[in-house]
Parts: C-alpha cells; sequence; structure tokens
C-alpha cells in the first residue's frame, strides 16, 4: 500500500474487608466478655503489616514494556523502524499492511508508517494495559472488533490515518492519491460505498495528484450520508468540487446506460 506499506511488507483486584464468621456463638459470658475487652480496647490503634503478597498488582509491568521495546528497537535511533516493525508484526502473527495494525498504531497514536518512537510504545502498551506479545495479540482481536462496531472510533481511526499516511519528514500536508487510495482500501476494507471502485477510477483519469485534509475527512461525511445511486447529494450543500464533479459524472453515465437500455 505505498511506498512505505510495501517496504513494511517486505521485510487482583483484591478484596481488602474483613472476612465476617458466620459460626455458632459460644456461652453467653464469652460474648459479653469479648464485647467488655473490646470496649476496653477502644483508645488503642492496631498497625497491621499487610505482606506483599497480598497488595494490588499493577495490571502491567513497566519493565517488560521496556524489554519488549528494546527487543524490537533499531540500532541507529532509540525508535521501531522497518526491520523492527517487521519482526514485531512476525510475533504478533499479522501482516504490516493489515487493518488490525492500523487500528494498533492508532492506539499506540503513532506519528507515522513503520515507525514507534519509545513514547508511542510504551503510552500505548499501558493504554491496552499490556506488557507482552501474547497479549497484544489477544487486545488486537478486541480493540479491531471495537473500533469496526462503534462509529465514533471508526470515525477517529478515519481521520488518523491522513496524518498517519503523510510523510512529515518531506513537509506533506495533503497526501499523493497513489497513497490515499491504498489507505482507502485498507481503512475501509470491504465496508465502504459501493462506488468506491468508481471513486479510485475517477480521480485517477482526472489526473488528480493529492487529497486535502478537508476531502479526506468529508469523502467519510459522503460514505455515510449520500445514498448509493447519489438521488439525495445536493451540489448546493458545502462539498468540495470534485466530489461534485463526481457524482456528475456518475448520474451522467447512469442516465445514459438507462438511455441506451430503452432504446434497445
Amino acid at each position: 500500500m505505498g511506498k512505505c506499506l510495501s517496504m513494511c511488507s517486505a521485510q487482583e483486584n483484591i478484596n481488602t474487608g474483613k472476612s465476617t464468621s458466620h459460626s455458632v456463638a459460644g456461652p453467653q459470658t464469652n460474648v459479653y466478655e469479648s464485647t467488655q475487652k473490646k470496649t476496653v480496647q477502644t483508645d488503642r490503634i492496631n498497625v497491621v503489616e499487610i505482606p506483599r503478597s497480598y497488595m494490588v498488582k499493577s495490571e502491567f509491568d513497566d519493565s517488560k514494556i521496556e524489554a519488549m521495546f528494546q527487543k524490537y528497537t533499531d540500532e541507529s535511533e532509540d525508535a521501531i523502524l522497518v526491520n523492527g516493525m517487521e519482526w514485531f508484526c512476525q510475533d504478533l502473527g499479522v501482516n504490516p499492511a493489515e487493518f488490525v495494525v492500523l487500528v494498533l498504531a492508532w492506539k499506540f497514536n503513532a506519528s507515522k508508517m513503520c515507525r514507534f518512537t519509545k513514547q508511542e510504545f510504551v503510552e500505548g502498551c499501558k493504554l491496552l494495559k499490556v506488557d507482552n506479545v501474547n497479549a497484544i495479540k489477544h487486545k488486537m482481536a478486541d480493540i479491531e472488533k471495537e473500533v469496526r462496531k462503534n462509529t465514533e472510533d471508526f470515525r477517529e481511526l478515519y481521520k488518523f490515518t491522513f496524518g498517519f499516511g503523510l510523510d512529515v519528514d518531506e513537509g506533506q500536508r495533503s497526501l499523493p492519491v497513489n497513497m490515499a487510495i491504498p489507505l482507502w482500501k485498507l481503512v475501509f476494507g470491504d465496508n465502504g460505498p459501493v462506488y468506491m471502485d468508481r471513486w479510485y477510477e475517477y480521480i485517477e483519469e482526472r489526473g488528480v495528484k493529492v487529497i486535502p485534509r478537508d476531502t479526506w475527512n468529508m469523502f467519510l461525511h459522503m460514505a455515510e450520508s449520500i445514498k448509493p445511486d447519489f438521488s439525495n447529494y445536493d451540489e448546493c450543500e458545502a462539498w468540495p468540487s470534485l466530489f461534485d464533479d463526481f457524482v456528475e459524472a456518475q448520474r451522467h453515465k447512469t442516465s445514459n446506460g438507462t438511455a441506451e437500455s430503452m432504446a434497445e
């Protein structure tokens, strides 16, 4: 999926309350004596030291996260780069170009493709409450299901994908079409609008070079709100002109197709 993705593909809770005994009480005098003793000792404070084994344990171990990061880090930089990312994905049992890897990058708030800084990796693991590869592997299935079911999560992932695809080192502010199309295919998968292939074909035929952020974001709005036949598309609304031209071209093709069918 573009230069960067192809490179990647190549390479107790413990209960601290006191337990209550419900055994049958002994003779009445014992109960009275016990009560007396408690009354006499009300001004005493007994400090009980809780054994270490009963302490509430953290859900993750910082040292394990650090060790996991170091396993994949690059020799030239304190970050996980292309080779380390390939190894990391291999251990996770996934392809770097899979949707779930994009979701993981989103959860880690990664700023670039094929790269996790130490802060991104460590903070991402803490967010997911994981400190080893197996834990991440199990978590990935859950977060993928969540983002596919939760509309707001998917919208956030979609917006993230635009920035994720930019070459920040080159100062890019718009996505080249040869990167935008693979990213659209990745983020939508089989769940995009029925006209996705026609959209790709149209922008390539038109010679569109880049997709600005506003156009990227508005495309999701169109995908969510506009019917497949574009019958509810209103050119008077604040759509990008590229969308207006695309819809007009699709309507023209549809009307020509209908006219030809009637003539036959």
